[in-house]
């Protein structure tokens, strides 16, 4: 029992662990063994060298066989000799294909390689097919050339099939010649598609003809036999894109115009209607039937319009016509309200040139309310005057100071010697009187007695404008004439007494009349601020003159009178200018 138990005692782990090693070793060595095993097994089933030494050419022919190259060979001199005496004939050419066709059956009896003989045959096969295409190239060229002839004659038909013709003899030594230097792709291509081209080009002269044709009854107003021949034409152009692909005669475009014009003609009759209402519309406005032409020209804008829904693609189809219509619609229905407003206009003119403000007030409001109707009722009608409306909103907003405004200028204008119908204010004009007619003051050297400045030549322009409307008359800058005229001899006068300079005003303009005026009544003609003149004989893109000095400048400089250039849209604070106004 004591043997028994000590044999049956559990083993240790560190004995079990060992032998699991050792096994797991082993088996790793076996599966390594089995698989270089199966690597070499592997290699011995592939390829093998070979030593080519021990290859065995076995050249030997037997006399039989050597009789057909000599054959050959007895053939291609007999083929020599008939070159030296002339030029082969298609019975020649014979001699050589036998020749070929021996050295053909002497390679395919003999058993191993021959290299001479097999170049031979080569150079035979080469040789022969040169000289059997050389003839059928002749031949194409030939139907080339009469192709081409036949086309400048515009003989398409006889010329589409001369090409033709020349492209099967092409093809035909394509196909059977290969070796030959008559072999060429791209000259059967090119025939195929001259072939292709004239089979066309009768189909678009045609097509051209039908389109010409068609112009020629759309000119005429009949529009059936426009429709008609315009269809044939597109029948003809879709054919040719169809069919012809690839050629000059196909053209989406050219069928996608004809497509638009055919809309064109199914549209002509409509167009003709609102052309004839629209004439109808002219008469009776000539007439002076005004409501009447108003009524027919909107039904021209209704017809337009629907021809513009149902034929969008139409040239006849137009939107700014629908618009013309209308406006020549409300244009004669707003007739009697544009010529009351030209009429007040008129009045108004009258009555601010003839100093009566208090009624000029008045009629400025009517023509205020007769202006807003013609905007809102009538929009879009001709009569819309768009300076016409500024002026009258200008004017009603300083109605109350009309009479103010005239009093202050006629008493400051005195007349220019020598110069008729024109009065000039004697003064420049002061910040007070540009701020009250313009309702700003951009003045550097603020001052309301003093000379406006920083004023620009367009500026200056635009305070003449509005003070034309105040009175009615026409205002604008005086001219450098007029200018001096009004300033007149200086040899005797002591200008120190008249002229603000650089040497007592400090550079600075300073108030106006507060010098001696000149013999002629005006004051600061010289000094002070240069002034903006009138522009005549000058192109709008050059500048604008100034004239008689400032007072930055030297009395000396002064007394030449200086005359300076400026661009028309440029302010300086040294830069003022005076008014002349018309007088009746």
């Amino acid at each position: 029992m004591a043997i028994f138990k000590k044999s049956i005692r559990k083993r240790l782990p560190h004995e079990t662990s060992g032998t699991i090693k050792f096994f797991r070793g082993l088996l790793i060595s076996v599966i390594a063994l089995t698989v270089l095993g199966g690597f070499w097994v592997l290699s011995q089933l592939g390829p093998k060298d070979v030593d080519f030494r021990d290859f065995n050419y076995n050249m030997e022919v037997v006399d039989s066989i050597k009789a057909i190259q000599q054959e050959s060979i007895e053939l291609e001199e007999q083929f020599e000799e008939v070159l030296v005496l002339r030029e082969p004939r298609p019975e020649d050419m014979n001699l050589l294909k036998k020749a070929l066709d021996k050295q053909k059956e002497y390679l395919a009896a003999i058993v191993g390689v021959d290299s001479e003989a097999y170049d031979r045959q080569l150079n035979l096969e080469e040789r022969y097919q040169n000289l059997a295409a050389e003839r059928l190239l002749l031949v194409s060229l030939d139907l080339e050339s009469k192709a081409e002839a036949l086309a400048r004659s515009r003989d398409f038909a006889n010329a589409r099939a001369k090409y033709r013709e020349a492209h099967e003899q092409q093809k035909q030594i394509n196909e059977t010649f290969p070796l030959s230097s008559a072999y060429n792709v791209g000259r059967a291509t090119r025939l195929q598609r001259q072939a292709r081209y004239f089979t066309a080009e009768p189909l678009l002269q045609r097509s051209l003809a039908l389109e010409n044709e068609a112009d020629l009854f759309i000119e005429a107003k009949e529009w059936k036999e426009a429709e008609e021949r315009l269809k044939q034409a597109m029948d003809l152009q879709d054919k040719l894109n169809r069919e012809y692909r690839g050629t000059n005669q196909a053209s989406v475009s050219r069928l996608e115009a004809l497509r638009v014009k055919l809309v064109g003609i199914l549209s002509g009759q409509s167009y003709l209607e609102v052309q004839q209402v629209a004439e109808l519309a002219d008469k009776r406005r000539a007439a002076n039937e005004n409501l009447e032409a108003a009524a027919i020209y909107q039904e021209a804008a209704r017809l337009q319009g629907q021809l513009n829904e149902n034929y969008s693609d139409s040239p006849y189809a137009s939107s700014e016509r629908v618009y013309e219509y209308q406006r020549k619609s409300q244009t004669s229905e707003s007739f009697e309200l544009g010529l009351e407003i030209e009429r007040n206009h008129e009045f108004m003119q009258q009555l601010l040139s003839e100093r009566r403000t208090f009624e000029a007030a008045e009629v400025i409001v009517l023509l205020r309310r007769d202006i807003r109707q013609m905007q809102e009722s009538f929009p879009r009608s001709s009569l819309n005057d768009d300076d016409l409306q500024l002026k009258i909103r200008y004017l009603n907003l300083v109605q109350s100071d009309l009479g103010f405004i005239q009093d202050r200028i006629y008493g400051a204008l005195l007349p220019i010697p020598e110069i008729e119908a024109w009065r000039m204010l004697r003064t420049e004009v002061p910040q007070a009187l540009y701020s009250l007619i313009m309702g700003t003051n951009p003045s550097r050297n603020q001052g309301d007695l003093r000379p406006v400045d920083s004023i620009s030549w367009l500026e200056a322009k635009n305070f003449c404008e509005r003070l034309s409307w105040i009175l009615g008359q026409p205002v604008r800058l005086p001219t450098e004439n007029e200018f001096r005229q009004a300033l007149g001899r200086l040899r005797y006068l002591v200008l120190e007494e008249h002229v603000w300079s650089v040497s007592d005003a400090a550079g600075v303009p300073q108030a106006v009349e507060t010098k001696e005026p000149f013999a002629s009544g005006f004051y600061d003609l010289l000094g002070n601020i240069s002034e903006w003149l009138e522009s005549i004989d000058r192109f709008e893109t050059e500048g604008a003159l100034h004239i008689g000095g400032h007072a930055q400048d030297r009395i000396e400089s002064i007394f030449t009178v200086p005359l300076r250039e400026a661009p028309r849209g440029e302010r300086n604070r040294l830069t003022g200018f005076r008014i002349v106004v018309k007088v009746n």
